[in-house]
C-alpha cells in the first residue's frame, strides 16, 4: 500500500446525478492526494493501488468520472506514467476523423480545433465501432476564461429521453444510426485541419514509394477492420490518383454499459446534430456555403431523424452537465460507456492532453 492515498474532495463544479443512481451520487467525484507535495512517483503508486484494490472500478461503476485535483503533474511523460498506474491496454487509432499530436507514450493531443468552435456533446469514437472504455484528459495549461469541459452522464440521458421520447428511442434501437466521415488526399503530417487525410487516418502501413493501387489495397485493409464500414472513393484526377475517400457507419445508438448492465445513450448524434445546426446543414443536400457536404447523423436506413428530439437531448444534457474547470497539473478520468464529454471556447493558453484506453479483456 502507497504512503501516500487519494481521499475525496470537494470541488464546485461537481453536480449530483438524478435516477438511475442513487441520491447524492457526486459528479465528477473529486479526489485528492492525501500528501500535496508528494512526489509524482508516489502519486502514481497511490493511483495504482486505487486500481488493484477494486476501489477504482467501483468509483467508476458508481460515479462515472473522476476529477484528480492538486496533482501538480508537469508534462505528458508525468501525464503518461501516471496514465499507465490502471493497468489498462493503450487503445490504438483505426481510422480517427480528428489529428492528435504525439506528446509522449499513449498520451496526444485532445481535438486541435481553433479556441473560438466549441466541441459538442459525445461518447468518445462512438461513431465507430472501435472506441476506447476510458478516457484521461490532462491540463497542461489553464484557460484565460472559459475551455470548460461539459461532461453528462450517458445512462441518464437514455432513460430521461425514453420518458420524453419513447417513440425516438424504440427507433434507434430498431434501425441504428448512420454517419459520413470524409478523408481528403492530403499529407500525413498536415497540421492545417483539426480533421485527418486518407494516409492520417487509415495510411499507416502506405509507404512513399507504393503506386496508388498498393495505397488503396493497403488504405481499404485498414478500413475493413472496421466491420461496420462502407467506403467510396471519390474526386480522382490526374493530380489525385488515389482520391479522397469518404466512409459511412451504420451502428447501434445504444448500448449496455458493459460493467452495470444500464443502457446508455453511446453515440456521437447530437455533437452531429449540432454541428450541421451551425453549418446550416441539417437539411438536404446537407451542403455548406463552400459546397460541403457535412450532415447530420441519419437514422440507419437513411432517413432524418426529426430535430425535436435533438433539442430534447441537448436540454437534458444542459440540465444534467457538469461543467469542469481546470487547473494545471489536473487529470479527470471518464469512463467512456457512461459519460460524453465536449469542450467550451476559450481565450489564454489553454491546453489539455488525451490518453485512451481499453480494457484487458475488450474485444475492441
Amino acid at each position: 500500500m502507497s504512503a501516500v492515498t487519494f481521499v475525496p474532495a470537494s470541488y464546485g463544479p461537481s453536480v449530483d446525478l438524478s435516477a438511475p443512481y442513487p441520491p447524492k451520487t457526486t459528479f465528477p467525484l473529486s479526489l485528492t492526494p492525501t500528501h500535496a507535495d508528494a512526489s509524482t512517483d508516489e502519486k502514481v503508486a497511490a493511483a495504482r493501488d486505487l486500481a488493484e484494490t477494486g476501489q477504482l472500478s467501483k468509483i467508476l461503476a458508481k460515479n462515472g468520472a473522476i476529477y484528480f485535483q492538486n496533482l501538480g503533474l508537469k508534462d505528458a511523460h508525468e501525464f503518461s506514467k501516471f496514465a499507465h498506474a490502471f493497468g489498462w491496454l493503450p487503445h490504438e487509432d483505426i481510422g480517427n476523423p480528428v489529428r492528435r499530436t504525439i506528446h509522449a507514450k499513449n498520451v496526444a493531443t485532445a481535438n486541435e480545433g481553433p479556441n473560438t468552435q466549441p466541441v459538442y456533446p459525445h461518447n468518445e469514437f462512438g461513431l465507430s465501432p472501435h472506441y476506447p472504455a476510458y478516457i484521461l484528459f490532462y491540463c497542461v495549461s489553464e484557460p484565460e476564461t472559459g475551455g470548460e469541459t461539459p461532461i453528462n452522464n450517458s445512462i441518464i440521458l437514455y432513460r430521461q429521453l425514453k420518458e420524453r421520447h419513447p417513440e425516438f428511442i424504440e427507433a434507434l434501437e430498431k434501425k441504428g444510426v448512420k454517419y459520413q466521415l470524409f478523408h481528403p488526399n492530403g499529407p500525413r503530417d498536415q497540421v492545417a485541419s483539426a480533421g485527418t487525410t486518407v494516409l492520417q487516418a487509415y495510411g499507416q502501413h502506405v509507404l512513399d514509394s507504393d503506386d496508388t493501387e498498393t495505397a488503396r489495397a493497403k488504405i481499404e485493409k485498414e478500413i475493413r477492420r472496421l466491420p461496420t464500414a462502407e467506403w467510396i472513393w471519390e474526386n480522382q484526377s490526374e493530380g489525385n490518383p488515389l482520391g479522397d475517400l469518404r466512409v459511412w457507419q451504420h451502428l447501434p445508438a445504444v448500448r449496455d454499459h458493459p460493467r452495470t448492465g444500464h443502457k446508455a445513450f453511446f453515440n456521437n448524434i447530437v455533437s452531429r446534430y449540432l454541428n450541421a445546426k451551425n453549418n446550416g446543414t441539417l437539411h438536404a443536400p446537407h451542403k455548406t456555403e463552400e459546397g460541403k457536404y457535412q450532415p447530420p447523423a441519419f437514422y440507419g436506413d437513411g432517413s432524418l431523424i426529426p430535430s425535436e428530439y435533438f433539442e430534447t437531448a441537448v436540454e437534458i444534457i444542459y440540465a444534467t452537465r457538469s461543467l469542469v474547470t481546470w487547473k494545471a497539473g489536473d487529470v479527470i478520468l471518464l469512463d467512456n460507456h457512461a459519460v460524453q464529454h465536449a469542450r467550451e471556447p476559450w481565450t489564454g493558453p489553454r491546453k489539455l492532453l488525451a490518453s485512451l484506453w481499453d480494457e484487458p479483456t475488450t474485444s475492441h
